[in-house]
């Protein structure tokens, strides 16, 4: 498959059931209370009735994805790779961001997983996401060790898979990794400075060591609530990143425009901050609550916020967290898919978000 039909990022979230990884959407990527938080797999059969509205990009250039955790999270091992890609062309979406972590030579540690979703996805032409795992990063090393360390992932990785990808998202809340107590994330002032420069010196290494191996590689940086501060020091230290990955949640969005926070869009703000850089939504969703009204303000939250992303130019694509509930994990956790089992990994169900992006 070439980068014509598959593009890429490189994604380091869970793959939780195979390699001892995990990854939570629950307290690391909220406010802190010092911020002042005020089916069948031929068919599936939706149990809750569509909305009338269908949200759609239309008029705009914006992309439509969601996440998934097809190496490793029992949903997706169960749900051939075939009908992830199905379900995702069914709603629109033409990116699946993915978690990745590699071995020692760069290889994927599940490629009896990984390569009939390469070929399911190029078949649909539907774009893989990687999100790549910092394996070997260590916070007791010197910066010229971390970034070594650091490039040797991204060299070794980009050489095995640079024919698959165009785009590479590098590690997972790494932002919350060096954030200090009680602060929003936005000045250079609310990060350990030492925790910082050690990641900022691996993410440096690992971007270097795919472009390496990949010249015409992209990679993306992500962070979450107000920690564009970190991406701003990133840019600072010399990180050349080429997209803003930005998560936000319902929460952060009820939040962000009251005293002091004062940002009404955050996809504004971080245009003013990144002039130079798109913008790409890699997780949103809205935190799950009371089962009887989840759909509802799911369905709210995500309508109005891919709304207002259409609006801004600079936002390029907007990922859905996640594709299916993963019922063995903690309530949010658990529930954020916008489809729901109706028999445990063998037939599912709709939720009204789902319902609304259907394109048929």
């Amino acid at each position: 498959m070439s980068k014509n039909n598959l593009f890429k990022i490189a994604i380091v979230a869970c793959i939780a059931s195979l390699t001892g990884i995990s990854c939570s959407k629950t307290a690391d990527d909220q406010p802190t209370p010092s911020v002042n938080v005020p089916n069948d797999l031929s068919q599936s059969q939706s149990i809750v009735s569509a909305a009338s509205t269908k949200i759609s990009v239309a008029g705009s250039n914006l992309q439509l994805g969601i996440n998934g955790h097809p190496l490793g999270d029992a949903p997706y091992i169960a749900t051939p790779a075939t009908k992830q890609i199905q379900l995702l062309k069914d709603m629109g979406m033409n990116w699946y961001r993915i978690n990745v972590t590699s071995m020692a030579d760069g290889s994927i540690t599940v490629p009896k997983l990984f390569s009939p979703l390469l070929t399911a996805a190029a078949a649909g032409n539907v774009h893989l996401l990687p999100m790549l795992y910092p394996r070997t990063l260590s916070y007791s090393v010197s910066e010229s060790a971390s970034y070594k360390a650091g490039k040797e992932v991204g060299a070794n990785f980009a050489a095995k898979y640079g024919k698959y990808f165009s785009y590479y998202e590098l590690g997972n809340d790494l932002d919350l990794k060096a954030l200090l107590p009680n602060t929003t994330g936005a000045a250079q002032a609310n990060y350990d400075r030492t925790k910082f420069n050690i990641i900022a010196a691996y993410l440096k290494g690992m971007d270097e060591g795919i472009k390496s191996k990949d010249a015409g590689a992209k990679t993306i940086i992500s962070a979450g609530w107000l920690h564009y501060g970190f991406l701003r020091m990133l840019d600072w230290y010399g990180v050349k990143f080429d997209v803003v990955g930005y998560k936000w949640y319902s929460e952060m969005e009820a939040i962000a425009p009251n005293p002091p926070n004062d940002i009404p869009d955050i996809t504004v703000k971080l245009s003013s901050l990144f002039p130079g850089k798109p913008i790409w939504i890699v997780e949103a969703n809205s935190r799950y609550k009371a089962v009887s009204t989840y759909e509802q303000s799911q369905n709210t939250f995500l309508t109005n916020f891919i709304a207002k992303c259409k609006k801004n130019p600079q936002v390029k694509v907007f990922l859905v967290y996640e594709l299916f509930n993963e019922p063995y994990k903690s309530t949010l956790e658990g529930n954020y898919g916008i489809l729901k089992w109706t028999t445990q990994y063998t037939k599912w169900a709709n939720k009204t978000v789902a319902n609304n992006l259907l394109i048929n």
